[in-house]
């Protein structure tokens, strides 16, 4: 098909874009600059470039449509920088039609710009490149970027009303500490009251942060800093945080759902568009989130190098993958459809990090509610103790 082969567009420069209206519709919060001559088209991105999620699916359906369709790929290029708003893709689509017109691969214009795309997806179109079917490992990339998305947004409503909750908690407890005991603690003090060891905490705590708020301010960002700092740097620490995100109640769980669907996912795409399960397993290791399953991946690549199955280095790790997993690994290494056992494994992970999600709040909302009436409950009583007192004093 004419769309599948990078080496059959022309030699010329795409035509001059009309300058849109200026009317035109903003896109993620930035106006699409009036089109350039081709002959002065910037193809230096900016600092720190990304693309958004939806900017790489509309981007990929549509070369995957029109190179399905027949359109040579640098026309398809052209369609889609007609329509793009974001300056950004504006800028990576120069970068590709520059490329492709000249007579590169589509992989090679991706390949310069690493944090815009990743390995998955400069694989996947590569290997489409060499096996002469583009559209369909550009169809793949724009669902797998979708499947991730709407995994992220699973996982980001589940944790929303715990994070909710926390907020609402830190706001009551803040103006109990802050604003109401402040004005309430002078006339704790003019009465001479023997206050109880909670109220004394609470007033403690109280005047320590507003006498040296600044202070606490500095410690708070120091420690924040100095945590970042460790995850960026120390390899062993980065590691070790981690590996303890796997086993935290309730969320350690969820966790290890998430990073099983997308690795099974993204190996099951790699290795049905004809990639060496070595190259699969080196690239969906580098695409995976997780230090442990990044280094598990790395080591079962190096042990498939030299001639072993995948399933038994995978059983070796009983926390990571369940028996279920693994024995669906292994029958598909029996059968040779190893993809498609990916490929299931990964609906079947999908759909447990879905009913994972569902129940998260009913398992959560008793925990958060214990939590609340802990802190407010203690600060509440701590305050409310001394005033009691008071009243059964002045009453005969």
């Amino acid at each position: 098909m004419p769309g599948h082969s990078l080496k059959s567009v022309p030699a010329a420069r795409p035509a001059p874009q009309n300058d849109p209206p200026s009317g035109d519709p903003v896109r993620n919060g930035k106006r699409a600059k009036a089109a350039e001559n081709p002959k002065t088209w910037s193809v230096k991105l900016p600092f720190l470039a990304r693309l958004g999620s939806k900017d790489k699916i509309a981007l990929f359906k549509y070369l995957a449509v029109m190179t399905d369709a027949g359109i040579p790929l640098e026309k398809a290029l052209e369609a889609v920088h007609e329509q793009a708003r974001s300056t950004v893709l504006h800028r990576v689509l120069h970068v590709m039609i520059t490329d492709v017109t000249s007579g590169e691969f589509l992989s090679t214009a991706m390949r310069r710009m690493p944090g815009v795309f990743d390995g998955l997806q400069i694989g996947l179109v590569e290997a489409g490149e060499n096996s002469g079917s583009l559209a369909a490992s550009l169809f793949r990339i724009s669902e797998n970027i979708e499947k991730n998305r709407e995994l992220k947004a699973k996982v980001q409503g589940a944790l929303l009303y715990p994070f909710i909750v926390l907020l609402a908690t830190g706001g009551i407890t803040a103006y109990l500490m802050f604003f109401l005991l402040p004005q309430i603690a002078p006339l704790f003090a003019s009465l001479k009251l023997d206050l109880p060891w909670t109220t004394r905490v609470v007033m403690a705590a109280s005047q320590f942060f507003l006498a040296d708020w600044g202070w606490a301010l500095v410690l708070t960002i120091g420690a924040i800093a100095l945590f970042a700092l460790l995850m960026r740097l120390v390899r062993p620490f980065h590691y070790a945080m981690h590996a303890a995100s796997l086993y935290v109640p309730v969320f350690g769980q969820l966790s290890r759902k998430v990073q099983v669907a997308q690795m099974s996912r993204v190996l099951g795409v790699l290795t049905k568009s004809g990639i060496t399960v070595v190259d699969a397993l080196h690239v969906t290791a580098d695409s995976l989130s997780n230090d442990v399953y990044r280094g598990v991946l790395k080591e079962v690549a190096a042990a498939v190098q030299e001639g072993d199955s995948i399933a038994p280095h995978l059983a070796a790790h009983p926390s990571l993958f369940s028996p279920f997993i693994v024995q669906m690994i292994n029958v598909g290494e029996e059968t040779g459809k190893l993809d498609e056992s990916f490929l299931f494994v990964s609906g079947f992970s999908e759909r447990e990090v879905d009913d994972t999600t569902k129940t998260l709040t009913t398992i959560l909302e008793p925990l958060l509610m214990l939590m609340i009436g802990t802190v407010v409950g203690f600060i509440a009583i701590a305050i409310i103790t001394p005033i009691y007192d008071l009243t059964k004093g002045i009453n005969p």
